[in-house]
């Protein structure tokens, strides 16, 4: 592929992963998660009642990172296809799985955000919407078993191949356990998730770097030698 094409599209691929990373620790960890007392359904509608204008945004940017995940996933293919086309079709196929099912799990936000806006009195609305949070929680955990899959094989490409960075690749066979780990913790022992929490700073180095690396080195790696 000539080094033009693949210099526009790492750095695409660079800046749908920044955009990736900005908009799903944005929505989660200052727009949603603080609105959330997992214990008290009438709490979590009182702060989302008060900041519906952040809630909805989390809602937007959720949205964003899905819509970019799916195009990053088609451009990381067309870059690493020809490196391994096997395990870059696989590493694809994976990542839009998650972007499947976060993409389906807005449904949970968007009912709790139907409930808490309905007119008139509806007994319950708040249980109810509190529930959808917390399934949504769940789906997102579910998602990322599967990008733990992705990142799996995304390492196996970067270690296995002359010229990428196999530092990047050992960082994402560290992330890989964690995403899937993550799930599991949620499904098998929910009480063991906010323990597990500082995990995911591995995950959380291992994509920055990858990003990173898309945007200023990536093009010059998959240039042919002489």
């Amino acid at each position: 592929m000539p080094r033009p094409i693949l210099f526009r599209l790492a750095k695409a691929a660079g800046l749908l992963y920044l955009v990736i990373i900005v908009t799903g620790l944005s929505s989660e960890l200052l727009l949603r998660g603080p609105l959330l007392a997992p214990d008290n359904a009438l709490q979590t509608a009182t702060n989302i009642s008060a900041n519906m204008t952040g809630f909805r945004l989390s809602l937007l940017l959720d949205l964003v990172m899905i819509l970019s995940d799916v195009a990053l996933a088609f451009l990381l293919y067309l870059l690493f296809a020809p490196i391994s086309p096997v395990l870059a079709a696989l590493m694809s196929a994976f990542r839009m799985v998650q972007a499947a099912i976060l993409g389906a799990n807005l449904f949970n936000q968007t009912m709790a955000l139907t409930l808490l806006t309905l007119p008139g009195d509806l007994p319950g609305r708040e249980a109810l919407s509190l529930a959808n949070l917390l399934l949504q929680a769940q789906g997102y955990d579910l998602g990322l078993a599967f990008f733990g899959v992705s990142c799996g094989l995304l390492a196996l490409i970067l270690l296995q191949s002359p010229g990428l960075p196999r530092w990047i690749g050992w960082l994402m066979a560290g992330a890989a356990p964690v995403y899937v780990a993550g799930a599991a913790l949620r499904i098998i022992a929910p009480g063991g998730v906010a323990a597990f929490e500082p995990a995911y700073v591995v995950p959380l180095l291992a994509e920055l770097a990858f990003c990173l690396w898309l945007l200023l080195r990536a093009a010059q790696a998959f240039t042919p030698r002489p």
